[in-house]
């Protein structure tokens, strides 16, 4: 089991904001999740997780346009897994999206954007817009 300390630079997957991309991304986060001990079927959860975050993040922030998908993880100082997704789409609050689809202009695409399997599996959600990137905050405690 890896126990890194609460500032160790985070390990970080970077990928094109391709759907063929996003299995070496669920595969980075579920080996960094098995790395620092969580069980498999909390596993399981972030990755299903993190698979709903990029198909949202593929099909309305970089949907018909270049792009980049960043995913750190890192242990925070509370002991939780941090998980950041960013991408350099167009700004996106997936969460908000998501909590008042009546909102017809939210989307680009039309579709309302699916949060309820990140809810399901991460209890401490958070989104940032910092200049050119979309931030995703994933705060996983271990069961």
């Amino acid at each position: 089991m890896r126990t890194n300390l609460p500032n160790e630079i985070p390990d970080v997957i970077t990928r094109p904001a391709l759907a063929a991309s996003v299995p070496d991304l669920m595969e980075f986060v579920s080996q960094q999740a098995w790395e620092y001990g969580f069980h498999d079927e909390q596993i399981k959860g972030l990755a299903a997780a993190v698979e709903e975050a990029l198909h949202n993040i593929l099909v309305h922030a970089c949907h018909g346009r270049e792009g980049e998908i960043r995913v750190s993880c890192s242990i925070h100082m509370s002991g939780a897994l941090q998980i950041i997704i960013t991408d350099t789409g167009i700004p996106f609050n997936m969460l908000l999206a998501s909590a008042f689809p009546e909102a017809d202009d939210v989307t680009e695409s039309g579709e309302i954007p699916s949060t309820r399997v990140m809810k399901k599996a991460v209890k401490n959600i958070e989104y940032k817009r910092d200049k050119s990137e979309n931030t995703l905050i994933f705060m996983v405690p271990k069961e």
